[in-house]
């Protein structure tokens, strides 16, 4: 459904529903609603009741404002109401809200993980990842948050990178596949084009993966990383990420150990990475 064609009977109801249960966990009535939606009074109501069975898409938009809703909540009660719902990057509070939602998991988690935005910036990752980056030359992984991570490969680890043909094309191909569905979006062109402008070696390798058409499986990409760090020796993990069930436009990145030597580091209770 687009939200200018037919709309089943039940989904006033369904919709209206779930402003209604948004609107209680808010603390709010509907008056309170209405006023700071500039809404009629008694609209709320009507279509909280199912009454309303498709409200315009504006008109959501300002109710789903004045409830505070998140990113996730917004993109339910929109798509319930028949409203494709366009891609944004994150709002400094929903960036809050990922960070404090996967920071324990990080933790748990022996190997190395991070957080990223659907832009590519880093927002939280576990020791392992620090002390992995710190051993091929990072010291401060917080000196990568401003720009995309990228940045990280394509230029910040890339000397310690054993593998780096197999790797990078990997990385853009897997890039391809993650903003396959936002990829005509504004901020998307922007960041490919911000990407292209400041990493040659980047667009060298979008152009290489310029004529490979996008996988037909919905398998997530394995990125291949084979990397050497300071003290010798070489790691091999296999790079893949998971989307945020509550809210897509965030991911977490897992290093999965993919050789016997990297498992059993990172399975011993003492790692030499450690700090």
């Amino acid at each position: 459904m687009a939200g200018n064609g037919h709309v089943p009977f039940d989904v006033g109801k369904e919709g209206g529903a779930k402003l209604r249960a948004l609107r209680n966990a808010c603390g709010l009535t509907q008056l309170t609603v209405e006023l700071e939606a500039s809404l009629g009074t008694g609209y709320l109501q009507r279509v909280e009741s199912g009454r309303v069975q498709q409200p315009e898409r504006e008109t959501l938009q300002r109710i789903l404002d004045a409830l505070a809703a998140t990113f996730a909540q917004r993109r339910d009660v929109l798509e319930t109401f028949g409203y494709a719902v366009t891609i944004t990057p994150p709002l400094p509070q929903d960036i809050a809200w990922a960070i404090q939602q996967t920071e324990p998991m990080l933790h748990k988690v022996s190997f190395p993980a991070y957080l990223l935005t659907c832009t590519h910036h880093l927002l939280a990752w576990n020791v392992a990842a620090e002390a992995l980056f710190r051993q091929v030359g990072i010291q401060n992984l917080a000196n990568f948050q401003s720009t995309p991570i990228f940045h990280l490969f394509f230029q910040g680890i890339l000397p310690s990178i054993h593998n780096p043909a197999e790797f990078l094309t990997a990385v853009v191909q897997a890039l391809r596949h993650e903003i396959s569905k936002f990829q005509h979006e504004a901020w998307c062109i922007s960041l490919i084009e911000s990407l292209l402008q400041d990493l040659p070696l980047f667009k060298t390798h979008w152009e290489l993966t310029a004529s490979n058409p996008p996988s037909v499986v919905a398998a997530r990409p394995l990125v291949p990383l084979e990397i050497a760090p300071i003290i010798g020796g070489k790691l091999k993990f296999r790079i893949t990420a998971e989307p945020l069930t509550a809210d897509p436009r965030f991911r977490v990145v897992y290093y999965l150990p993919a050789d016997v030597t990297t498992l059993q580091l990172y399975t011993h209770e003492r790692s030499i990475f450690s700090p």
